[in-house]
């Protein structure tokens, strides 16, 4: 049950993440931020893969299927802070909602999903089948799927709940991905200076 005091937590886990700066390829603040808290909530397991994403791992009493929540920790980078209304780095809450890189893409679904499995286990004294796992996933801005391949290979979910921003609306997969390369021939020019 989402109560007061866990609302508190995930505001203050999501606020933690976003004061830490983790442009694609220096995530470690982020991941070190989260180390901690899920050593703290008391997940089974967490581990640091190669690429350096994160995954923590929490262990129903019962056999059962595995359940991955995954979301990005890395952002695109800030090219001039003082065109934001506010802070990007100080995830500050105005109107009840929090500014800052990486708000919603991802940091705040991540911290929602640490807070809520160690909710879950709680609650439940692990008294249900299965292994919950929670990813902070590297590279995703510039190399999207390659660390996430990773974590996959690692766990072999069943499920994986992805926290992308969707306006509370649940998205069933992916469409696919189509690349497309085109040769043309001729000159190189632009309609401003055709010669």
């Amino acid at each position: 049950m989402l109560s007061k005091e866990r609302q508190e937590q995930v505001i203050a886990l999501c606020q933690k993440l976003i004061q830490r700066q983790s442009y694609s390829g220096h995530e470690d603040g982020v991941v070190e931020a989260l180390q901690e808290t899920l050593k703290e909530e008391g997940f089974d397991s967490v581990t640091v893969d190669k690429y350096g994403n994160i995954i923590g791992c929490i262990k129903g009493k019962r056999p059962g299927k595995k359940v991955l929540f995954d979301g990005h920790i890395d952002t695109v980078p800030v090219t001039d802070e003082t065109e934001w209304m506010y802070p990007p780095f100080a995830a500050e809450i105005h109107d009840g909602r929090i500014y800052g890189r990486g708000t919603s893409d991802m940091k705040g679904a991540v911290a929602g999903f640490v807070t809520a499995a160690a909710a879950f286990a709680k609650d439940t004294d692990r008294d249900f089948a299965g292994e919950i796992y929670v990813a902070g996933v590297v590279h995703e801005e510039c190399f999207e799927g390659v660390a996430a391949r990773e974590i996959s290979k690692a766990v072999n979910p069943d499920y994986v709940v992805i926290g992308e921003a969707s306006q509370l609306n649940i998205k069933i997969g992916q469409r696919g991905r189509g690349e497309i390369v085109v040769e043309t021939f001729g000159k190189p020019c632009h309609s401003a200076n055709p010669a």
